[in-house]
């Protein structure tokens, strides 16, 4: 065999393991995009197993917070003693008193106002408020959340015999969470004012707030015009900086309501402010607000702004709820 024909039968068995190796390549090449296919199709299949799982999930949870949700409110209204509520409610309506609300000439109006230790904005705002109503029968309780002694100077100040002035001998008790000690925040003060009022009606003022002019006359003639046991009107919430927004709704609704725009029939005082809220992550007056719903009380509202709100939580000059 000569020298070049030697060499072509070389060349020619590399050529042949060549295309052996490229078959083999091929072939496993065609192996792996099979698995890489399969594996694909698993992580496919998987990826919508996941998304199931997760909208399961998601089901659970809800169901478990509506769950959550409905025990909470079985416990309110088991708490609130609803049905007895219901009771006394339609027993104050049978009453001589209630009607005496409706039907007295010119009928008693006690205003609470619930404070601690803002002696500038009570003695500047809220006071002057409730003294310089246009109608004039009534009388104010003022009440100190375990107050300091200038809380009394304020109210000896301005020397009217309508106002009162009541000291708790402690503050509180508040939940230790400061988020959660704002929810109940004067409780007892504004209990106790419901206890000691002698009106026929009952009005709100907290002590870095005001009523307008004619916000007990107003709200008292809607009141005793549409035989309603809470008249309220809409109220003008300012912040800081000098932004305000008017708010107000029927039939009512947290956030567009709330006890200082209202004047309340004294018959009512049999449901006070809880100072369990809290646990239930509501705002009292909120959770009263409810607690009247659920029970019928009857609402009438004013198309007229009778109170302006300083919110606690926007102004910075109210000290923290221990």
């Amino acid at each position: 065999m000569t020298f070049l024909q030697r060499y072509l039968t070389a060349q020619w068995g590399r050529v042949r393991a060549a295309r052996a190796d490229l078959r083999a390549a091929r072939a496993r090449a065609e192996q792996v995009l099979g698995l890489s296919i399969q594996l694909a199709d698993q992580v496919q299949a998987c990826r919508e197993e996941l998304t199931a799982l997760t909208r399961r999930v998601d089901e659970l949870a809800q169901q478990r917070s509506a769950e959550h949700h409905r025990g909470l409110e079985a416990l309110r209204v088991v708490r609130d003693d609803d049905a007895r509520s219901w009771e006394r409610l339609w027993e104050l309506r049978c009453s001589e008193e209630y009607a005496l609300a409706f039907d007295e000439a010119e009928p008693l109006v006690t205003i609470i106002v619930t404070t601690f230790n803002r002696p500038e904005l009570l003695s500047r705002r809220a006071l002057p408020s409730v003294l310089g109503q246009t109608y004039e029968h009534l009388d104010c309780i003022v009440v100190g959340d375990g107050a300091p002694d200038e809380i009394a100077h304020v109210v000896e100040s301005f020397g009217d015999e309508r106002l009162r002035f009541v000291n708790l001998p402690y503050r509180g008790p508040y939940p230790a969470r400061s988020d959660d000690a704002w929810l109940v925040g004067g409780t007892t003060p504004h209990n106790t004012g419901l206890a000691l009022a002698r009106g026929r009606w009952i009005g709100v003022v907290h002590d870095d707030d005001a009523m307008r002019s004619t916000c007990v006359e107003s709200l008292l003639r809607l009141a005793r015009a549409e035989r309603a046991e809470v008249s309220y009107g809409r109220f003008e919430r300012h912040e800081p900086g000098g932004g305000s927004e008017t708010l107000g709704r029927f039939p009512p609704a947290w956030g567009e309501w709330g006890l200082q725009c209202s004047l309340l029939h004294s018959g009512l005082r049999f449901m006070p402010l809880q100072v369990s809220d809290w646990l239930f992550s509501i705002p009292n007056d909120a959770g009263l607000l409810e607690r009247m719903l659920r029970l019928g009380v009857r609402f009438a509202m004013r198309d007229e702004i009778v109170f302006d709100y300083y919110p606690s939580l926007s102004w910075h000059d109210r000290p923290p709820i221990r």
